[in-house]
């Protein structure tokens, strides 16, 4: 049997009251397979782009289940659909963050629903949403939480959460033993910040991201992923310490 399908998503990045749903034992068995699939479909596809798997989380699979089902109830749809944002409903369902994303979609069918096909347009519209695979292909997330829900077994609603946890975040101390004022530049998820640092000057500051830091006016860039000490010396930017 053919299904027509209109579908809807919606993408965010940012640095609840549980309401049930009314489905049967075998509606929950094919949302259950879907949001399995979800998360093997997001692997595979980031192992396509030689990048690390995501791992369920039980703190963003609440939130993600939590809020498809306050969509699914409701009717109403949106990254901020019951006042909140992604990462407070991540928060709120006890993950300590240091990065959320989130991507959902709607699926309205008038035909046979399936846990294949509901995967694929899935899957396949946050994949051909260039949002959407900003968030799938995020180099930095390791964690995520799927969630699906519907109340009348004709529209879906499918949430899924991308996280790193605040304990991956690190240590940067810089130490400026030049004679002279030094501007340092970090560079992290497309994103540009500069600091001047005094002769004799150490500065310590807390990264979450993986963070490429230069000298500015240096094509040398030096990449930090973990607890590290950095010197500025009369030669350049040097390693003085990496745990």
């Amino acid at each position: 049997m053919s299904t027509q399908t209109l579908v809807f998503f919606l993408s965010c990045v940012l640095i609840i009251a549980s309401i049930s749903t009314r489905t049967s034992g075998q509606d929950i068995s094919m949302t259950q397979s879907v949001e399995k699939a979800i998360v093997q479909q997001t692997n595979d596809f980031r192992k396509s782009h030689q990048l690390g798997a995501v791992n369920p989380n039980e703190h963003l699979t609440r939130a993600a289940k939590k809020f498809a089902e306050f969509m699914a109830s409701t009717g109403k749809y949106g990254h901020r659909a019951n006042d909140m944002t992604p990462a407070e409903r991540a928060e709120s369902a006890g993950y300590e963050y240091c990065v959320v994303r989130e991507n959902i979609a709607s699926r309205t069918n008038s035909g046979e629903v399936t846990a294949k096909s509901s995967t694929n347009v899935f899957v396949q519209g946050w994949i051909d949403s260039q949002p959407h695979r900003e968030n799938m292909l995020a180099e930095f997330v390791t964690d995520t939480g799927v969630a699906v829900a519907t109340t009348d077994n004709v529209t879906y609603y499918a949430v899924q959460l991308f996280g790193r946890p605040r304990s991956a975040a690190f240590q940067l101390t810089l130490t400026n033993e030049s004679g002279e004022t030094q501007t340092i530049v970090f560079r992290a998820n497309d994103q540009q910040d500069e600091v001047e640092l005094r002769p004799r000057m150490i500065m310590k500051l807390t990264r979450c991201l993986p963070t490429t830091i230069s000298l500015s006016g240096s094509d040398k860039t030096i990449r930090i992923e973990k607890h590290t000490d950095l010197s500025v010396t009369d030669q350049g930017l040097v390693v003085a310490k990496q745990e």
